[in-house]
């Protein structure tokens, strides 16, 4: 059904069959994903997890890593730790930093990075990575639907779709065509999608309030770039994690004079920066400054809040 996408798809069809034959082999698999996750790494960790017990009864299968409180509908993660027979897959994350694991990974273990950022940090034995795809989610639902279509049951589907709509914004970027046809595919499995998109987007007193404080506080250059700096302090006021205000990223997108938009939140000693655009390509932006991502929907660490009056000056440069 999807070979018209997948035959395009290099990383994959090259390496395919190598994590087949890696599942097969192992009775023990772990699925790992990035720290703080967001919608499409849960999506596809879920996903994954549920396709392999489909498939493989026998088999263990654990889904490691700590939640977000805002996602725990998306389903329950297990507990433990990493054995030395393992085999270990490791969804939607571009570098080891940012890998959900407390300790580190036994050298005995065989490793699969499977992603759709750029690869800019290989690890593990092997990796596939596609950047021609939405999110992660799609990539692996694509694997999944080439290994047993028969194993794919409306969870499976479910969690493949929180993920796609998490990390393209309900289909505003980082979409593709084969996008739209997994997002199809998924709605022949029984996925109440309506349900799922109220589900995500339903806000609590507090979400509600902290999008009256972006509202009120953002600013706006002359050129089209809204921002705004969230602190600790700020988010601790109207009780919302990291995680949850970092969704209201794309409150900016509906402004008519927004051309791109970044949201810098404060953690600790650091300050974590969601870029996005409407057109204008800002990953190399965010590469620039030791980030990256997609070409409309990047992040960046920063150290010092001064350093984001020269990210809105770097901007400012390409419109």
């Amino acid at each position: 059904m999807f070979t018209n996408f997948t035959q395009h798809l290099n990383e994959f069809n090259k390496y395919k069959e190598d994590i087949f034959k890696a599942i097969e082999e192992n009775d023990s698999i772990v699925i790992l994903r990035h720290i703080r996750p967001d919608p499409d790494a849960l999506g596809s960790q879920f996903a994954l997890k549920a396709f392999l017990n489909n498939k493989f009864k026998e088999k263990t299968v654990r889904a490691l890593g700590e939640g977000e409180s805002n996602l725990d509908f998306m389903g329950q993660l297990d507990e433990g730790d990493i054995n030395e027979s393992d085999l270990v897959i490791i969804l939607d994350t571009a570098n080891v930093e940012r890998i959900d694991y407390k300790d580190e990974i036994p050298d005995s273990c065989k490793v699969l990075k499977i992603d759709h950022h750029p690869n800019r940090e290989p690890y593990g034995d092997f990796n596939l990575v596609e950047i021609g795809v939405s999110s992660t989610s799609e990539l692996v639902f694509l694997l999944m639907h080439d290994y047993d279509a028969d194993a794919i049951t409306e969870n499976v589907a479910e969690k493949t779709y929180l993920g796609i709509i998490g990390d393209t914004g309900r289909f505003l970027y980082n979409s593709y065509p084969s996008t739209y046809q997994v997002a199809a595919e998924v709605v022949n499995y029984g996925v109440d999608t309506s349900e799922l998109l109220s589900i995500m987007y339903k806000k609590n007193l507090d979400d509600f309030k902290f999008t009256g404080y972006l509202i009120n506080n953002f600013l706006l250059t002359d050129k089209g770039v809204a921002y705004i700096y969230v602190s600790e302090e700020a988010r601790r006021e109207y009780g919302v994690s990291e995680t949850q205000a970092a969704l209201q990223v794309n409150l900016f997108r509906d402004i008519e004079d927004v051309k791109v938009w970044f949201m810098a939140l404060e953690s600790g000693d650091e300050i974590r920066v969601r870029l996005r655009s409407k057109k204008t390509v800002i990953n190399d932006v965010a590469e620039y400054f030791g980030g990256g991502g997609h070409q409309l929907a990047s992040g960046i660490r920063f150290r010092k809040r001064e350093d984001l009056q020269k990210l809105i000056e770097k901007i400012e440069e390409k419109l």
